[in-house]
């Protein structure tokens, strides 16, 4: 959990806690002090020791541009492993004086220097253009620091290097691409499971979404595949949602918390993404049995199971289970052709509309914003995208809002009539 959002949390707990009595004044601003004293030093000497070192860079870099054509080869390959030899030794220096973060911020602008170096040499040999390759090196190189250094920052390099080769890659369709990101993936992952950078743990993610969506799923979208590349995206996304939320609860590895981020937002884009295919005419072509379809259905089916299997709360393990059925349960029906009635369009809009609104409960009921968000993000594009393309004529467009928001208010209504007779039932309860 971030800082700020954690602190910003607490301190409305504990007003809370202390307004009912369940704590003493004096044992809040205990914990307040506790808190503060454990944040440690601030980020921002290292941060602006990191802004200063790039534009040293940077100004080392626009000079010897400046003057490129009067330097020979052999100075302009001494100056770059120079400047490089440089920040790697002031890397080194901080860290031996425990100054993490300004040796993370040396290392990070080393790995920056060397590739701006692979760029310069690249032009001063005129070597063919081939920016993958050169993403690959500056990568590799990235990976080295990291290892060597323990800097997050080149990390955070490597996995930006790997994902702009992967694009490289997946429009030349290289052969055996999928081995070679695996080999430059997995030394990284192993890598970032032990740090406690959340900005890691978030491109990490990014990385292997990368590798499931461009390789793996093969995401051309071409119009005949519509419903199979939906159907995979969006199995897909509930993995992991359902991975990020049992790594918070089951302490599993810090890092995997960080896939509910990505889940969600996948699952708000596709949501919305295939409530706008199956409303056009032409759009609601049936999918294929494809493997990676059956194989990532399977996986998120088994995601749900898990979630109701383990989660401590059940009534935040069914509202989440509930949404992500409804959710999957969409794209069977585009994946399945049935979109393409008008009975099928009613019930995929409907389908949607329910499974933003179990969303939105279930962030609601686990104290979790992010999800709440999503599912209002969902709820929100569904209603503009229904508005945009009719489910029908206009009056059947009139006549489902109609019906949508009755049953949502009536919903509503019983949930609250039933959290009224709980509170009732419960000692000390209003009768």
């Amino acid at each position: 959990m971030m800082l700020h959002s954690y602190r910003k949390r607490l301190e409305a707990d504990l007003t809370t806690w202390t307004a009912a009595g369940l704590i003493q004044p004096e044992q809040a601003l205990g914990i307040r002090r506790a808190v503060q004293a454990s944040a440690g030093s601030s980020r921002l000497p290292a941060l602006l020791g990191l802004l200063g070192g790039l534009l040293l860079a940077s100004s080392v870099l626009a000079f010897v541009a400046a003057n490129w054509d009067l330097v020979p080869r052999l100075g302009k390959l001494s100056g770059i492993l120079i400047l490089i030899a440089a920040a790697l030794a002031t890397a080194h220096r901080f860290d031996r004086a425990e100054a993490r973060q300004a040796g993370d911020a040396a290392a990070t602008t080393a790995t920056l220097i060397f590739g701006a170096g692979v760029a310069l040499v690249g032009q001063m040999y005129h070597l063919p253009a081939d920016w993958p390759a050169g993403s690959a090196l500056v990568g590799i190189g990235a990976l080295a620091v990291a290892t060597l250094m323990r800097s997050d920052g080149a990390l955070i390099i490597a996995f930006a290097c790997m994902i702009a080769w992967l694009f490289g890659v997946h429009d030349e369709r290289v052969p055996g691409a999928n081995l070679w990101y695996l080999a430059f993936f997995l030394p990284a992952l192993a890598l970032a499971l032990g740090r406690g950078n959340r900005a890691v743990h978030h491109m990490a993610v990014l990385a292997a979404l990368a590798w499931l969506v461009l390789i793996v799923g093969d995401s051309t979208f071409r119009n005949a595949e519509m419903g199979t590349h939906i159907a995979y995206l969006l199995f897909v996304a509930v993995c992991f949602i359902g991975l990020g939320l049992l790594a918070v609860d089951r302490r599993l590895p810090a890092l995997l918390s960080a896939c509910t981020a990505w889940g969600l937002l996948g699952y708000v884009g596709v949501i919305g993404l295939q409530l706008s295919r199956v409303l056009e005419p032409a759009g609601a072509v049936a999918g294929f049995a494809a493997s990676r379809v059956i194989v990532s259905g399977l996986l998120a089916v088994g995601a749900v199971g898990a979630l109701l299997a383990f989660l401590p709360d059940r009534r935040s393990a069914v509202a989440m289970a509930a949404a992500l059925v409804l959710a999957m349960t969409t794209s069977l029906v585009f994946w399945s052709g049935a979109g393409q009635s008008f009975g099928g369009r009613v019930v995929v809009s409907a389908l949607v509309l329910l499974s933003s609104s179990a969303m939105i409960i279930a962030g609601a009921v686990m104290g979790q914003r992010r999800v709440s968000l999503a599912g209002a993000g969902a709820f929100g594009l569904a209603v503009i995208v229904l508005l945009y393309r009719t489910v029908g004529t206009l009056l059947d467009q009139s006549l489902f809002f109609l019906a949508g928001g009755v049953l949502l208010i009536a919903i509503a209504a019983g949930m609250r009539m039933l959290v009224q007779r709980l509170g009732a039932s419960q000692p000390g309860g209003v009768a």
